[in-house]
């Protein structure tokens, strides 16, 4: 598990970043790291392939962080997760009830959140992006058909198809030189 001194840096970035008021380590949620499969399979039990590139998660009902047991926390590229999870930890503190209420709220926060994650990743001097299809999406008006804790989601209107073709093809590069770089 991170240390103390690394787990309190995160968790200050994360306020300093996001705008949320900076709590004491002390109120972290437990932290679990668990095998990659093991972690698919308790975030979606129903469906695992919803999950298969989960990396990290924030259980706001049993105050626990999930995290992949084979990330290096020492990587800001693998902590970056971490810092991107505290955001929603400050926000469901600042937020209460309204935390992610409604998938309008889920999706605003998770924009959120990546948006810190990747000004971290820029502090850091990192290249890698993450979350970037977010801003194509926009929550589907039936979401009941959703199922207990998922959303549904569709392309923005106007959002033409070759600019979705050309935002995941230059993240691929992007995810194919930060790995480059970290061999």
């Amino acid at each position: 598990m991170a240390d103390t001194v690394l787990l309190s840096y995160l968790f200050s970035a994360a306020a300093a970043l996001s705008g949320y008021p900076e709590l004491p380590l002390s109120d972290l949620p437990t932290l679990r790291m668990m095998a990659p499969a093991a972690l698919v399979e308790e975030a979606c039990p129903d469906d695992p392939r919803e999950c298969d590139k989960l990396v990290a998660l924030y259980d706001h009902d049993r105050e626990q962080i999930l995290i992949r047991a084979d990330l290096d926390l020492q990587d800001p590229t693998d902590n970056s997760f971490l810092v991107h999870e505290f955001v929603h930890v400050l926000e469901a503190r600042q937020k209460g009830a309204l935390y992610q209420h409604d998938c309008n709220a889920t999706l605003r926060s998770e924009r959120d959140a990546y948006r810190v994650q990747n000004r971290y990743l820029q502090q850091e001097g990192r290249s890698e992006r993450f979350g970037t299809q977010l801003a194509t999406v926009v929550c589907a008006r039936d979401q009941r058909s959703a199922g207990n804790g998922t959303m549904r989601l569709e392309v923005a209107p106007g959002v033409a198809n070759e600019e979705r073709v050309l935002e995941n093809f230059m993240q691929e590069l992007r995810d194919g030189a930060a790995a480059a770089q970290r061999r």
